[in-house]
C-alpha cells in the first residue's frame, strides 16, 4: 500500500510537471519484466532480495491504477461510454489475472519456476512493445475533442 501510495504522488507530480500518460503508463509496464528479471537473477540470494522485487510490483500496480481510469476518460470522453470501457478493460484485467496463475502454475509444475518468470519476462516484454508503439498519447485528447464540442456549438 505504502508504494502505491508512493506511485500516486509520482505521477501526479509527474503528469503536472508536463508528463503525458503514455510514459507513464510505459513505466508502470516496465515494472513487470524489471521484476521477473530480478527474481530470476536473485533466486538464490535469499529472502531479502526476493522482497524487495515487491517494491517494483507495488510501483507498477500503484501507477496502473491510478492511470487506468484517467486513460479511459481521455478515450472516452464526451461519449457517455466510461462506465462501459471501464467495465469491458476490468473485465480483460481479470481474465488476464486468471490466465496467468493458470499457465504460470502449469509451467511450474511442468518446468520449474524459472521457466516460469521467463515466460512472464517474455510476455510482459511484448505488452510494453505493443503499448509504446500502438498507442497514442491521450493526455490532449479531451482538450481536442472539448474545442471540436466548442465549434460544433459556435
Amino acid at each position: 500500500q505504502v508504494m502505491m501510495s508512493v506511485a500516486t504522488f509520482a505521477g501526479d507530480a509527474m503528469t503536472k510537471s508536463g508528463w503525458g500518460r503514455r510514459p507513464l503508463i510505459i513505466v508502470g509496464l516496465l515494472t513487470v519484466p524489471i521484476r521477473c528479471a530480478l527474481i530470476i537473477f536473485w533466486k538464490d540470494a535469499g529472502e531479502a532480495y526476493l522482497l524487495s522485487t515487491q517494491v517494483l510490483d507495488g510501483l507498477g500496480d500503484g501507477i496502473l491504477t491510478l492511470m487506468h481510469p484517467i486513460l479511459v476518460a481521455d478515450v472516452t470522453f464526451g461519449t457517455g461510454r466510461f462506465n462501459l470501457l471501464m467495465g469491458f478493460s476490468a473485465s480483460w484485467f481479470g481474465l488476464g489475472a486468471t490466465l496467468s496463475n493458470l499457465l504460470g502454475q502449469i509451467i511450474v509444475e511442468r518446468m520449474g519456476h524459472v521457466a516460469s518468470l521467463i515466460g512472464s519476462f517474455a510476455l510482459s516484454i511484448v505488452a510494453v512493445v505493443l503499448y509504446a508503439l500502438a498507442m497514442p498519447e491521450t493526455r490532449e485528447l479531451r482538450r481536442k475533442m472539448d474545442g471540436n464540442k466548442r465549434q460544433s456549438l459556435e
